[in-house]
């Protein structure tokens, strides 16, 4: 007798796993799709930036595709068999063909391949990348034509938009030791920064360090750009400041906000001696996309490095015959400038007089006067006291009187630009 052998019932550990399932399902599918009427006369449905799911374009909103000035812009547009064409071209207005914009299918994806990937979804796509001048000024309006192997075509309607102009502002200086250049003042909008040394700043050697912070901004405008990737800043500015970091220029910077700093050369910065005013300027891809700012720095202010000296010269200190002469001397902390430094002097009224030809003006009756230093360091100054009996002036017992200065117009009896020194005015017996 023939003995009959049957198989084993299959237990559940030995069951096949689900990937071999899913292949059948996904040729099942693509079975399917090939089946679907109307696959051949593919035609764009929506598109969405490569690998994500977000519709930014649908075919029927009515609405323009708009893509960034520039090269490599990548989307995906995404139809039923739209993965079957291999070719895009370009038109513009009139439908001619356009070589200032250009496009190319970079890859496809057929809808098998679409439901296995992140977005799940059973429909053909191609990866798109157009090309345009990155220095457009106007937008330009533009449709990409899909060619299927059959020779039908489905459209899409593109806005390659220009670069948008960047706001450049100053965010703050910071200094450390707090205020150790000098004072700060930001105005028009913070597009100008104005540092002012502080007195004695060209002959400071102390420790100083000094960080410009700036800020960059794309505002938000309509309509808003589909497509757009990172681009680069180019940035000028002037050889006393440098990049807190390389990657300020280097890198990618974001289309929205992005923050630059500069550090000050506090040496350089110092030994300024005039004022200087620079340019600082940021461009995207497009140069005449740009912004700038203005950093305007003032040399630390003229002032009096010690009290002035008013002296007989024939001896005897600040005790002076009437009718005699004596010389004061000022002593200024830097170089004026190339025209000379205006120091105002109020003398006693009625009691001194200038020196004939010494570049000193003075009215005696009111006391009020200036002359120009044009050199650093100590300035002399000449002055002759009234051969008058006038007890306001001088007495057998010497009367004293102050000789004031200013650098610069009179002003307030205080602070580093203004100094007085006392002489004392006798009647020689």
């Amino acid at each position: 007798m023939t003995e009959r052998r049957f198989a084993k019932p299959t237990s559940v550990c030995s069951r096949p796993s689900r990937l071999p399932r899913i292949g059948v399902a996904a040729a099942g599918l693509a079975a399917a799709l090939a089946l679907l009427p109307g696959a051949s006369q593919a035609a764009v449905e929506f598109v969405t930036g490569v690998g994500n799911c977000n519709k930014v374009d649908t075919q029927n909103d009515n609405q323009r595709l708009s893509v960034q000035a520039g090269d490599n812009m990548r989307f995906e547009v995404w139809g039923d068999g739209i993965d079957i064409g291999r070719a895009v071209r370009v038109t513009s207005v009139g439908n001619p063909a356009d070589d200032l914009v250009t496009a190319r299918i970079v890859r496809a994806h057929n809808g098998v391949e679409n439901l296995l990937r992140g977005c799940r979804i059973a429909k053909g796509s191609v990866e798109v990348e157009v090309d345009s001048p990155a220095h457009a000024g106007a937008t330009r309006i533009r449709t990409l034509h899909f060619r299927m192997p059959a020779g039908d075509e489905s459209s899409l309607a593109v806005r390659v938009e220009p670069h948008r102009v960047p706001t450049w502002t100053f965010r703050g200086v910071d200094q450390s030791p707090a205020n150790c250049l000098g004072s700060v003042v930001m105005d028009l909008g913070n597009s100008r920064a104005t540092l002012t040394l502080r007195p004695g700043a060209s002959t400071d050697t102390s420790n100083c360090t000094v960080r410009f912070r700036t800020s960059i901004v794309v505002a938000d405008q309509s309509p808003a750009i589909d497509i757009q990737q990172s681009f680069n800043y180019a940035v000028q500015f002037p050889a006393y400041l440098r990049l807190a970091t390389g990657s300020n220029i280097t890198s990618p910077g974001a289309l929205s906000n992005k923050d630059i700093a500069f550090d000050g050369n506090v040496a350089s910065i110092r030994a300024i001696q005039s004022p200087l005013v620079s340019t600082l300027v940021v461009r995207t891809p497009n140069p005449n996309r740009s912004d700038t700012l203005t950093l305007a720095i003032n040399p630390s202010p003229i002032t009096f490095t010690q009290a002035c000296d008013c002296n007989n010269p024939r001896g005897g200190g600040n005790l002076i015959n009437t009718g005699g002469e004596f010389r004061c001397q000022v002593r200024l902390s830097q170089q004026p400038p190339a025209n000379g430094q205006l120091i105002s002097i109020a003398a006693p009224a009625g009691c001194v007089s200038p020196e004939t030809g010494g570049g000193l003006e003075l009215n005696t009756a009111t006391g009020l006067g200036s002359f120009t230093a044009t050199g650093p360091g100590t300035s002399h100054v000449r002055f002759f006291l009234a051969t008058s009996n006038n007890p306001a002036c001088a007495g057998t017992v010497p009367v004293p009187h102050w000789m004031k200065f200013w650098v610069g117009p009179r002003g307030a009896e205080t602070g580093p630009a203004y100094t007085r020194c006392q002489i004392r005015i006798r009647i020689p017996s």
